[in-house]
């Protein structure tokens, strides 16, 4: 395009009050209007490109500190510790008026665990099953409520699986209800994986646990510590008539409640 030095004097004229535009600015403008005889230092046309944005300047002061709230009193502190005391109280009270098989058993006599996590070395036959050998279970048809072995002999064992690792803090056992039949001593193994059992020991050797002197009495043993498993297996030592056996485990966190 072509400009004559008139008209550049015109246009210069005309723009000398205001910003000097670019000459991308000038011939843009030209194209868009046409007619440069109405050309006038409108500032919007007369401004050139946004600049760049600068630097962030300096991070402001920090405020003033708000007022500090009102201080409390000794007064109101021994209220809420009071009042914490005798709720604490309270529940404590609750617990003890709870028998412990509400809260220390692990599933055996409740049945919360299943049957199919019960199993055995071996069975006297379909009455006398892994799963009948739980803490207190009670005849029914043609069954015998405890489990049996189906030969009295050393390396006979009963297991349970409790699904995922538990904190173990002992064992209850009786014999079974209507015959002359129960385990006098035993051992304990666990672990996370059934080839990972080892036994519970105390003073470096297998710990043997003093088992039942009758059919229906309970006999509590505590390990040596609470012991984390998720398979437990008892393994009968020494016995009366035949190895017959109903058990139930007791939590690790009841493990003070019954030392």
């Amino acid at each position: 395009m072509k400009i004559t030095l008139a008209f550049s004097v015109v246009i210069f004229l005309q723009l000398a009050s205001c910003h000097m535009p670019t000459v991308y600015e000038f011939c843009s403008h030209v194209v868009a209007n046409g007619d440069t005889s109405q050309l006038t230092c409108d500032s919007s046309q007369c401004q050139g490109r946004p600049g760049k944005r600068g630097s962030q300047g300096p991070r402001g002061l920090t405020g003033a500190k708000g007022q500090k709230g009102e201080q409390g009193t000794a007064e109101n502190l021994e209220d809420r510790i009071r009042e914490l005391e005798s709720s604490l109280a309270k529940t404590s009270r609750i617990i003890e008026a709870l028998p412990k098989s509400a809260y220390c058993f692990m599933g055996m006599r409740s049945r919360d665990i299943p049957d199919s996590a019960i199993t055995a070395s071996s069975v006297y036959d379909g009455n006398h099953n892994a799963y009948d050998g739980r803490l207190d279970n009670r005849k029914k048809t043609g069954d015998v409520a405890a489990w049996t072995v189906r030969h009295n002999r050393k390396g006979e064992w009963l297991q349970v699986d409790f699904g995922r690792p538990k904190l173990v803090g002992g064992i209850i056992t009786q014999g079974r209800l209507y015959a002359r039949a129960w385990v006098t001593s035993f051992a304990i193994s666990c672990g996370l994986s059934t080839s990972s059992l080892t036994t519970i020991q105390e003073h470096g050797a297998q710990k043997i646990f003093t088992g039942n002197s009758d059919m229906e009495t309970k006999k509590i043993n505590m390990f040596p510590k609470p012991i984390t498993c998720r398979y437990i297996r008892v393994h009968p030592e020494t016995w009366q008539g035949h190895i017959c056996m109903r058990v139930e485990f007791i939590k690790g966190m009841c493990y003070d409640l019954y030392t």
